[in-house]
């Protein structure tokens, strides 16, 4: 993503929900239900720059560079980022979100006892 003057790398999962659940002081459980406001576009300004500081923080520790950047830092950067670069993040995480299947779809599985 090219924000802060720089194309950085960003990236969705684990690691970075946990950054974000710790950062807002938020269960999991709460992130789930913030994130089906972003379907609608209806979130908070806090909410994207903690999205996008915990994706660029784990991106940034997967690759390796150092990231001393705070979430406000994140917050003066997207105030100036170029048109696209916000959206092409939102689709990386989408694309990236786990596939929920309905409990019905689950597969049963037998234990034997043998």
């Amino acid at each position: 993503m090219f924000i802060g003057g720089e194309d950085r790398p960003i990236k969705f999962g684990i690691n970075q929900t946990d950054l974000y659940c710790t950062l807002r002081g938020i269960s999991i459980t709460v992130m789930q239900e913030e994130m089906k406001k972003f379907v609608n576009g209806d979130y908070t300004g806090g909410e994207i720059r903690d999205l996008i500081w915990s994706a660029l923080a784990d991106g940034a520790r997967k690759e390796k560079i150092d990231f001393p950047f705070t979430n406000l830092d994140v917050g003066d950067w997207l105030e100036e980022v170029q048109e696209g670069e916000l959206t092409k993040a939102l689709n990386e995480m989408n694309a990236g979100a786990p596939k929920v299947r309905a409990n019905s779809a689950k597969k049963k599985v037998r234990v034997s006892s043998t």
